[in-house]
């Protein structure tokens, strides 16, 4: 366990790449259920929305997520490389938002209320790692990469948004 979170850090420091990340079901399975569980706790902990609307959020940018980046890798002829890819994707996923919440947790014991700089901060930071991850999975400049994260970004967001009636 302790191998894949220095895994997930070393790609989050643009160290290592999805290729890294071991080719296995198992490990994404539990990467995404824990990071619904690790959103579904952040945005419940932070908003105000119910828990079926976070819930369908959540799971809408996920599905949303995995569907363009399979288009993405079938269009460049690299399917065979999904799990690995969703795994390096939904793991930094993860583990940033993990960031997020300690982060906040932390700010709030001193009294500092730091949420808009630290999301954002950590906003721009996930779209270069995921960026990075499109480079190395695409393989395609690292330009291309991040304008592929900004974009899967934004359609993620309005569709889970859309999904939960927000939009």
């Amino acid at each position: 366990m302790l191998s894949i979170l220095s895994l997930y850090l070393r790609i989050i420091q643009l160290k290592a790449g999805p290729e890294d990340v071991p080719a296995s079901g198992l490990l994404l399975l539990i990467i995404t259920a824990a990071n619904v569980l690790t959103s579904l706790a952040l945005s419940l902990t932070l908003g105000t929305a119910s828990m079926g609307a976070v819930t369908t959020t959540i799971l809408s940018n996920l599905a949303v997520q995995a569907l363009i980046i399979y288009g993405l890798l079938a269009l460049m002829g690299k399917s065979n490389r999904l799990t690995q890819t969703l795994s390096a994707f939904f793991g930094c996923d993860l583990l940033l938002n993990a960031l997020v919440g300690l982060g906040i947790g932390t700010m709030h014991l001193f009294g500092y209320d730091v949420l808009t700089p630290l999301a954002l901060a950590i906003v721009l930071w996930s779209t270069v790692v995921y960026g990075f991850i499109f480079h190395r999975a695409l393989e395609v400049h690292i330009a291309v990469g991040i304008g592929l994260a900004f974009v899967l970004t934004l359609l993620a967001v309005s569709t889970g948004q859309l999904a939960a009636g927000n939009g």
